[in-house]
């Protein structure tokens, strides 16, 4: 079978060929879901909201006008629709840039070295869970799914220089949370 690519598929699906959504959701689905389980940890409240951002996503594609990337236009309505249902429920995170925005980097020992790359997974989960699922979601699209700082902030909507300096504020953070958990 011939894997076609999205605009064949969006164009498809905007002249009334409504069955070639399929094809969107399956080849986009896992990574809808990478986004908000990161944000969203309940499986069954994240698998609702990716039903609803595929809904969203069918309902506006004639918005797209392919001047984008496809996958940066779909996470930038997944990032939102995650981070709008978030704040319906009201989660209280601090702020990273209120606790660690100070701390001058050569104070944060880097003790990660010494320790197994299982215990630092559980360790990277852990602190990941403690963090604003926003700046979470920050981390998880720079160092997990490779996206460029150009990416990020065309699908958060901040300025790139926001966006470098919140990634360096966050690994700041996640540092400094690790090094504690590590000295425990």
């Amino acid at each position: 079978m011939t894997d076609f690519d999205d605009i064949y598929y969006i164009r498809r699906i905007k002249d009334g060929h409504t069955d070639a959504f399929v094809h969107i959701v399956r080849r986009y689905e896992r990574m809808v879901f990478t986004i908000v389980s990161k944000i969203v940890y309940r499986r069954v409240e994240a698998e609702d909201i990716v039903q609803e951002i595929f809904i969203k996503v069918f309902q506006s594609l004639d918005k797209f006008r392919e001047e984008s990337g496809f996958a940066t236009w779909l996470y930038r309505i997944a990032y939102n629709a995650t981070i709008s249902e978030l704040r319906k429920r009201k989660h209280e995170y601090t702020s990273i840039e209120d606790n660690f925005a100070n701390i001058p980097d050569s104070e944060i020992a880097d003790i990660i070295d010494e320790i197994s790359t299982e215990d630092k997974l559980q360790y990277l989960e852990t602190v990941l869970k403690m963090m604003p699922p926003d700046d979470a979601l920050l981390i998880t699209m720079f160092y997990l799914n490779d996206h460029t700082i150009k990416d990020i902030s065309s699908i958060t909507g901040n300025s790139e220089a926001n966006v470098k300096v919140k990634l360096h504020r966050i690994r700041k953070f996640m540092n400094f949370e690790l090094n504690k958990l590590i000295q425990q």
